[in-house]
């Protein structure tokens, strides 16, 4: 994150210490580029929930999680990401890289995706989800992957029939055919699809749009029709020997798995990618019986798509490595079978357009790996044959080619992750909503909460820890099974956090919602608050070195003779010693919460 300096306050010229005693306290050596706080402002200091592609309120859930209010914490995540108990075990977690906890020097992020799963798997009431009255529109969600799921719970609270239509024989997608249940329980997918049916979404399985039903037919019965059905079709290897017995693509293989129709893998397994669906496919085949696996990625470590903790589990359970090897041709025995995989070496270069370095063949240098199964999990693409190849979408309302059809979650992005599908389908739910009402009835309500100076320690007034003392409280991992007992492929490994563990990594939680106030017409200046702070946060400076960014326009000095106290929210972590600190009292802890609104 980058340097942000909040205005806290506006001192008038001659209040508090002599002048000359508050020019020597606010000799800075650079001018202060500050802002005075708005909503979006106010949003953007939230690191967490900007990364999130829901736009989770975390700091919210996490509190109310460390407080024991799981049923808060569930509804929140409900709200914001539907799908609290699946995303507690397997969201790509893209919150925890940019939280503050994480800013160099400031130890390590919170555990925010395992805080989500301890809300889930500890309420106890039904969550209350408010569902407005009937509009009359009728829709059709083509696939029941977390974005179907997300644009059907969304479209069914604001009014409208939505009927998912599914080609398998049970809802959830890839949730349910694509990671495996050690990942992933079935319990946790039924209870969270249940739900959304229990809302009155009506689930038509067994039904594949183009072949039981067409796009046309469903364009003409509904009023509109969004289409979510994923990213299936598996890139194919186009190399030598790719069509050997024992040669599959991963979500093929994790399919077969999870159906049960897989129960036995060879020995010798060597798997193609570096995402997490090749280490699903890695960790199966160990528990399905292979005694060596190796996970073959053209990149190198630091370009794998994986994170650190499901790279290691993976080594952990046996699985080797071998990089910057680009399959070059599979050789195959005389009955046709897989007996080998022949690799070129790669060079790294210069990053692509995805951020990651590239790489390039070196000329005639090859190696070779023994194998009988190739698992190829490289990447997949959305099935855009209903358009006949003329397939288009609308940035902004999502709309197709094909009139009343709309487009979301990974069939439009092409292959990332659930809460990437999920904050897609979000904004595609509030773009139908829009075309079919006529109107936007989707908005946002921000709330207040000031905590005042307490003699106790004033923390005690938005932290629920006795002691100052969550900054020094150390991260924990997710205690996991043994590697003993981790060969039955329907065991969950993670085990999530028990209630104590859950508050204490809670409260490792600077709750970035909440922002130190100063009462400008009160403040004397005596610079108590900023001699305390620990991170030499807080500001006090002349207007000579303060240049104010307001709107879209350029910083500018404001000259009227003010003292400004500034906050620099990059390293401030909500202790509150500086409103311990305050004779006056003039200082107090704002609690901002923004919310989306709605209105029928």
């Amino acid at each position: 994150m980058k340097e942000r300096y909040r205005i806290m306050a506006r001192v008038p010229k001659g209040q508090g210490d002599m002048p000359e005693v508050v020019r020597a306290k606010s000799a800075p050596n650079k001018v202060y580029f500050c802002n005075d706080a708005d909503t979006q402002w106010y949003k953007d200091n939230v690191p967490c929930r900007q990364a999130c592609p829901a736009h989770t309120r975390i700091p919210e859930y996490i509190d109310a999680a460390a407080r024991s209010d799981y049923d808060r914490a569930r509804e929140i995540n409900l709200m914001d990401n539907v799908l609290p108990g699946v995303l507690g075990r397997v969201c790509a977690h893209p919150c925890e890289s940019a939280c503050r906890h994480g800013f160099e020097g400031m130890g390590e992020p919170v555990t925010i995706c395992w805080l989500k799963r301890s809300g889930a798997d500890y309420a106890t009431k039904p969550p209350k989800i408010a569902i407005a009255p009937s509009t009359g529109k009728k829709i059709a969600v083509v696939g029941s992957g977390p974005a179907g799921l997300a644009a059907a719970f969304d479209l069914n609270r604001w009014g409208h029939k939505v009927s998912i239509y599914e080609g398998l024989d049970k809802a959830g997608g890839m949730l349910r055919y694509g990671i495996p249940r050690f990942r992933l329980p079935e319990k946790v997918i039924n209870d969270e699809i249940d739900r959304i049916l229990e809302m009155g979404v009506v689930l038509k399985n067994n039904r594949w749009v183009g072949k039981d039903v067409t796009l046309e037919e469903l364009a003409t019965t509904y009023d509109a029709v969004i289409m979510a059905a994923g990213s299936m079709i598996p890139t194919k290897l186009n190399i030598p020997g790719d069509d050997a017995a024992g040669v599959m693509y991963g979500l093929d293989f994790m399919k077969e798995v999870n159906s049960g129709a897989i129960k036995k893998v060879k020995e010798n397994v060597v798997v193609l990618g570096g995402g997490f669906t090749a280490m699903d496919c890695s960790r199966s085949a160990f528990r399905l019986g292979a005694k060596k696996v190796t996970v073959a990625y053209r990149r190198s470590r630091n370009e794998l798509k994986v994170d650190e903790r499901e790279m290691r589990e993976t080594a952990m359970e046996g699985v080797d490595f071998q990089y910057l090897l680009s399959p070059h041709e599979i050789t195959k025995a005389p009955d046709g079978s897989v007996n080998g995989i022949v690799f070129s070496r790669m060079r790294l270069g210069e990053p692509d357009k995805s951020g990651r370095k590239s790489v390039t063949a070196i000329p005639n240098s090859f190696v070779s790996l023994r194998c009988d199964m190739v698992l190829a999990a490289i990447s997949q693409s959305p099935d855009v044959s209903f358009f006949g190849g003329n397939f288009r979408v609308d940035e902004k309302t999502f709309a197709t080619s094909i009139g009343k059809v709309y487009a979301t979650g990974d069939y439009l992005t092409g292959p990332r992750d659930i809460i990437n599908a999920v904050g897609v389908a979000h904004k595609t739910a509030r773009a139908v909503d829009r075309q079919l009402m006529g109107r936007d009835r989707h908005g946002e309500k921000t709330a207040a909460t000031v905590f005042k100076q307490t003699e106790l320690g004033s923390y005690t007034g938005w932290k629920s820890i006795k002691g100052n003392i969550f900054d020094l409280i150390p991260k924990q991992d997710m205690f996991s099974l043994d590697l003993s007992a981790r060969k039955d492929q329907n065991e969950e490994v993670d085990l999530g956090y028990n209630e104590e563990e859950t508050y204490f990594q809670g409260e490792r939680c600077y709750l970035c919602n909440h922002n130190v106030v100063i009462d400008g017409k009160a403040c004397i200046l005596c610079y108590n608050c900023v001699d305390v702070c620990p991170y030499n946060c807080i500001k006090m400076l002349q207007e000579d070195y303060v240049q104010v960014q307001t709107g879209g326009g350029e910083p500018q000095p404001e000259k009227k003779g003010y003292t400004y106290m500034v906050m620099d929210e990059k390293n401030c972590v909500r202790c509150g010693l500086c409103i311990d600190a305050c004779p006056v009292p003039c200082m107090g802890m704002e609690k901002t919460e923004i919310k989306r609104s709605f209105t029928p």
